[in-house]
């Protein structure tokens, strides 16, 4: 197990968050919003996922099931060692989709809510078959081939362009994975999706969802199916707030000027003014449906 990154507090400590990355990132990525939330008593524990970041199994895949196993294990640390305070967890884009599955399959964590940022919702392999079928081919045949993007797709991931310059030369994130590693992310996508349509008919903890609509790295259409299903099923959101911004990127928490983003995060976990109020399912689709789509696969 990998070891906690732990941004303390200035004073006593309100509330914890356990934040777990997105895809080829690790846990570094949460330095910014960290040191906001301290600020306010709010102390964040990140740690690397198996297969990124500081381990020394990086590069290497692991399934659903282990990811699961090892978040399951450090909230209960958490718990353990901080007994009377409120325990979060935040998941960013890939780190949202296990979240999502994790908060599914188990309704006795050790939480009092869920923050999803960017969570990449998406049934990759449904939505696009045949570029499925090509990569389980890849993975089994030339699986510890490295694969580059550059030059091929060109996405913009945040607006802030000297972030996104410093993570072009982190060596601790991945900017080569296998094709084994890209077929291991399409799986967790794919369980995710389930497991997110499932939970939102029948949620179990308070859940928060950031979602950015300039989002070029994963598509907005999956999620918005999802809701629509809900919808047409004439039913609402439960226990569940959904937050849109519209002029920021996937790395939502790292864009510039991301101080009401940063905020409204505060607000929601400290609950400030019943921040945590829930979203009206039509308002929201109605929202998300009248913005310009980003995504090369939503247009």
């Amino acid at each position: 197990m990998s070891p906690f990154v732990i941004w303390e507090t200035k004073d006593d400590i309100s509330s914890v968050i356990l934040a777990v990355h997105g895809y080829n990132d690790y846990s570094n990525s949460f330095e910014e919003p960290a040191v906001y939330l301290s600020q306010f008593g709010i102390k964040t524990f990140a740690f690397d996922l198996n297969g990124f970041g500081k381990n020394k199994n990086r590069g290497k895949n692991f399934d659903l099931a282990i990811h699961l196993e090892d978040i399951k294990q450090r909230l209960k640390i958490l718990k353990k060692e901080n007994p009377n305070k409120e325990i979060f967890i935040l998941g960013e884009s890939m780190g949202g989709a296990l979240v999502l599955s994790l908060i599914n399959q188990y309704n006795d964590l050790p939480i009092k809510g869920v923050i999803l940022v960017a969570p990449a919702i998406w049934d990759f392999s449904e939505e696009n078959f045949w570029k499925s079928i090509s990569l389980k081919f890849f993975s089994l045949i030339f699986p510890n081939v490295k694969v580059s993007a550059k030059g091929l797709i060109k996405v913009k991931a945040s607006n802030n362009v000297e972030m996104l310059e410093k993570l072009s030369q982190d060596k601790f994130f991945i900017h080569k994975p296998t094709f084994k590693s890209l077929k291991g992310i399409v799986e967790i996508m794919d369980e995710s999706y389930v497991n997110t349509t499932e939970y939102l008919n029948n949620p179990q903890y308070d859940l928060l969802i950031l979602l950015p609509i300039k989002d070029e790295i994963v598509p907005r259409k999956p999620f918005l199916k999802i809701l629509d299903n809900i919808n047409q099923n004439n039913k609402d959101l439960k226990m569940t707030s959904i937050k849109i911004y519209e002029n920021h990127y996937h790395m939502i928490l790292r864009d510039k000027k991301a101080n009401r983003v940063l905020e409204d995060l505060k607000n929601w976990i400290l609950n400030e003014n019943s921040f945590r109020k829930k979203t009206k399912l039509k308002k929201i689709l109605n929202d998300l449906q009248k913005f310009e789509f980003y995504h090369r696969l939503d247009k």
